[in-house]
């Protein structure tokens, strides 16, 4: 589950476990990414080895490069982040070479009968930002003699 508040992802953490019974830990800015006691790699290969039912809570933010999470199949973003690159980058952390079962992922929206929800609109914003992306055309790579006829070098 990834949520961006750490208020949240202390209080989520207390509920589930409350309600499942699981030893549910947070991964954010505060794990440490290397060293002795508990770091990130340790917290998600623990989650990872635990059998059936789990519950891991991680920041989109503290999970970037470097973590496969390939234990995990279902990706929750609780809280929205405002560049949707962030989010797909925590889901790319489950959807990785080694995942052999299908990804799922759930964006939870509230929303009201009569006005447009403030979720309904982050979420049609982060879908627009998403699209412009993806119709940018990024131009082939540049060879080395290219750069050189270019800026006038050939000689």
């Amino acid at each position: 589950m990834f949520v961006i508040n750490k208020k949240v992802q202390a209080r989520l953490a207390l509920w589930l476990q409350e309600r499942y019974r699981l030893r549910v830990r947070v991964v954010n800015g505060d794990t440490a990414a290397v060293g002795a006691g508990a770091t990130r790699k340790g917290i998600i290969g623990e989650f990872e080895r635990a059998p059936g039912f789990n519950v891991i809570i991680m920041s989109p933010l503290a999970v970037g490069v470097g973590l496969t999470i390939v234990g995990a199949n279902h990706a929750i973003h609780l809280e929205r982040h405002w560049n949707p690159a962030k989010e797909a980058q925590a889901t790319d952390r489950i959807d990785r070479i080694g995942q052999t079962r299908p990804v799922h992922v759930y964006l939870p929206m509230a929303l009201h009968p009569d006005t447009t929800s403030f979720d309904l609109n982050l979420d049609r914003l982060l879908q627009q930002k998403s699209t412009l992306r993806d119709a940018i055309v990024v131009p082939e790579a540049v060879g080395e003699q290219e750069v050189v006829v270019a800026l006038g070098l050939a000689g």
